[in-house]
């Protein structure tokens, strides 16, 4: 599993960006995506500062990712 993963939330223009560096947090919501994605709805909650962001997945939340491994 990838060291340093970078998630962007949202359309390019007006995205959300979270980083993670821990694998075990990042497995947590990558979890949770999954889930959603495979139930074609659902909530992600992210850790994010000491509080949580929440969205609610539907087909048209738009998802990406950058992952980078440990070399």
């Amino acid at each position: 599993m990838a060291s340093d993963v970078t998630l962007y939330i949202g359309p390019q223009t007006a995205y959300r960006k979270f980083r993670f560096a821990e694998g075990a947090e990042w497995a947590a919501v990558r979890s949770q995506i999954r889930a959603a994605i495979d139930a074609g709805k659902g909530s992600i909650e992210i850790p994010w500062k000491g509080d949580t962001v929440v969205y609610v997945y539907s087909p048209h939340l738009m998802l990406s990712r950058v992952e980078k491994s440990a070399g």
